[in-house]
């Protein structure tokens, strides 16, 4: 048996000892997750378009995650509804920057271990390289938009005599405790992802010019910018729907 499989049986154990009956949509969802970023790999192979793939695969987990494993009620409506806003909003600010900063295809460091491979692929890495983007910050889109507007409710629900400027103060206060943790998170998962491209970069003595112009580092940190940005976006847009939205009942 692999460490893979063995790592994942505790985690399924600890899931269903902590979360008991829950735990149950939690493992089905995840691996439903699985399958779409499988799928998303196929069709690409396919020749689909990336663009319209990659969109639908992001709203496929979104309401695997919102709807399948957290249920269907307000909370998860209203989150939903962020991060549709967010997702069109978002994509049509940063694709042009996507296409000006041009990190997409292979840097020079993955030319050696990728020369006895084939390189006619039918994928543009332009198009190739926003689908990672999006792929790569929806995790922390989904995760802060939830955790907003679950917070949001539960004041709301507690506290029903608020107005609405009161509540979205409120709400703005769970942004802002969030946002800090979020914030550090991303950073070190980008310092810890990055880390082996790091100690290459400090082995081979790179000059300050050469780290700034690497594609391989800059598109890392690309990613990490826009993972952070798409996070800091997404935390007042969901304070300010979420708490329009449970203050009018809607969705209720």
């Amino acid at each position: 048996m692999s460490v893979l499989i063995c790592l994942t049986l505790i985690l399924m154990g600890l899931m269903l000892l902590i979360f008991q009956k829950s735990a149950i949509y939690m493992i089905t969802g995840t691996f439903a997750n699985f399958v779409l970023f499988i799928l998303l790999l196929y069709l690409f192979s396919k020749g689909l378009s990336v663009y319209p793939v990659t969109f639908l695969i992001f709203l496929g987990v979104t309401v695997v995650t919102l709807f399948y494993i957290n249920d269907f009620n307000q909370k998860t409506k209203a989150a939903f509804l962020c991060v549709l806003f967010f997702l069109v909003a978002f994509t049509l600010v940063t694709l042009p920057l996507i296409q000006l900063v041009k990190v997409h295809g292979f840097a020079i460091e993955e030319l050696d271990e990728l020369q006895m491979m084939d390189f006619s692929v039918s994928v543009p890495f332009a198009a190739l390289n926003l689908s990672i983007i999006l792929m790569s910050f929806s995790g922390a889109v989904i995760d802060s938009s939830i955790a907003v507007s679950s917070s949001t409710y539960e004041i709301y629900r507690r506290t029903e005599k608020l107005t609405f400027k009161e509540l979205v103060a409120s709400s703005m206060t769970v942004v802002h405790e969030i946002l800090s943790s979020t914030i550090n998170t991303l950073l070190f998962a980008f310092m810890g992802s990055s880390l082996a491209l790091i100690i290459w970069i400090q082995d081979l003595n790179y000059s300050f010019l050469e780290i700034i112009n690497s594609k391989a580092f800059v598109g890392e940190l690309l990613i990490s910018l826009l993972t952070g940005m798409a996070a800091v976006i997404i935390l007042p847009i969901t304070s300010l729907v979420s708490s329009y939205i449970f203050y009018h009942q809607y969705f209720k």
